[in-house]
């Protein structure tokens, strides 16, 4: 494997840790809030599902509610739409889910198979359900199957970039943090990393983790 990461310390990598919305699973928020508006959620916008807000949206990625005491808080915030189904909610919020990128997955497989590869993100059940559906429609084996371990916000209470949670996946991890290589699209994400000692990079600019690397 060759990495074509510029400052990067390739050969003390030892662990590849992977970001998923934008970086392996493309996602469109405003998908998801035109759908969320079509269920009578009037006024409700991209600020008022990013997470990084308090709002009910955030406890759900921190696993702090559950996804019944989701659906009843979102129709308190959104009386309209109180006659709407929790299925309903959960096809508006999971809408911005797109499809996997075959070439994307492969990758994954190849580097699993020279390496340590791990994944951590800031998500939520309903979204892990469907986007293992996803996974599932296109390819043999399961998602989480592409990685050592996953490590997910809602399941440890914590969430990017509170450097807590590179602490603890560090720990888990069990390797010193300048040989983690971190790759996510936030900035506050990756400066957060990088206070840690790990190694990141910010993917931005239209590049994916295809151009990074080299089987």
């Amino acid at each position: 494997m060759k990495i074509r990461i510029p400052d990067i310390a390739a050969a003390e990598v030892d662990v590849i840790v992977f970001d998923l919305g934008g970086v392996i699973l493309d996602v469109d928020l405003r998908r998801s809030v035109e759908a969320l508006k079509a269920l009578n959620a009037e006024g409700v916008g991209v600020q008022d599902v990013l997470a990084e807000n308090a709002s009910v949206f955030r406890d759900l990625e921190l696993g702090l509610v559950t996804p019944e005491e989701f659906t009843r808080a979102f129709r308190e915030c959104y009386p309209a739409a109180r006659g709407v189904s929790d299925a309903g909610i959960w096809d508006a919020w999971n809408a911005m889910l797109m499809p996997f990128d075959a070439e994307r997955v492969e990758l994954l497989r190849g580097l699993g198979r020279q390496g340590r590869v791990c994944l951590l993100s800031n998500t939520n059940l309903p979204h892990r359900i469907r986007f293992r559906e996803l996974f599932r429609e296109r390819f043999e084996g399961g998602f989480d199957d592409l990685f050592e371990q996953c490590y997910y916000s809602d399941e440890l209470h914590l969430r990017k970039p509170d450097p807590e949670i590179f602490r603890h996946v560090a720990a888990r991890i069990d390797v010193a943090p300048g040989h983690i290589l971190f790759i996510d699209d936030n900035a506050a994400n990756i400066a957060a990393a990088r206070s840690e000692g790990w190694q990141v990079c910010h993917l931005t600019g239209g590049k994916r983790i295809t151009d990074l690397f080299e089987l």
